[in-house]
């Protein structure tokens, strides 16, 4: 049998790092994508976020509750590690008093975990979902 060539063997090395249960055995990666709409967005002054999660973090993952509770306090950790490694301090966007509360919008919003509607009571979440923020949209 011929041995694969090392084109062969990179890819497969791809596919395998990302189609793992999780991925994040592999790269020891413990986050989420956090992706956040119209109110959600201005909010955590940014549309979407690699949020890491908890360490250790049980096997059956964190309850989507659990995280949600601790969305706002994770988004503005990230932020200020973004806005201080862009140039070394942070910048003002959005002021602070005129972006809704993250906390009111989450209180308020629906959630997918991989495109599909979650219940914050019974979903766990994983290294490697993705959570969408979709706050209640107005008009028709």
């Amino acid at each position: 049998m011929q041995d694969p060539s090392p084109a062969q063997n990179a890819d497969a090395a791809s596919r395998g790092a990302t189609t793992g249960s999780t991925g994040a055995e592999s790269t020891g990666d413990q986050q989420i994508t956090v992706r956040f709409f119209a109110a959600a967005a201005e909010a955590a002054g940014a549309e979407q976020l690699q949020i890491p999660l908890p360490r250790p973090l049980p096997a059956a993952g964190i309850a989507l509750a659990e995280l949600i509770a601790d969305l706002p306090q994770l988004v503005r950790q990230q932020t200020a590690e973004h806005t201080a490694d862009d140039d070394g301090a942070p910048t003002s966007g959005t002021s602070p008093s005129a972006a809704p509360s993250l906390d009111r919008v989450c209180a308020r919003s629906s959630f997918l975990v991989n495109g599909v509607r979650a219940r914050s009571e019974s979903t766990q979440v994983q290294p490697g979902d993705q959570l969408d923020v979709l706050p209640p949209f107005a008009g028709g």
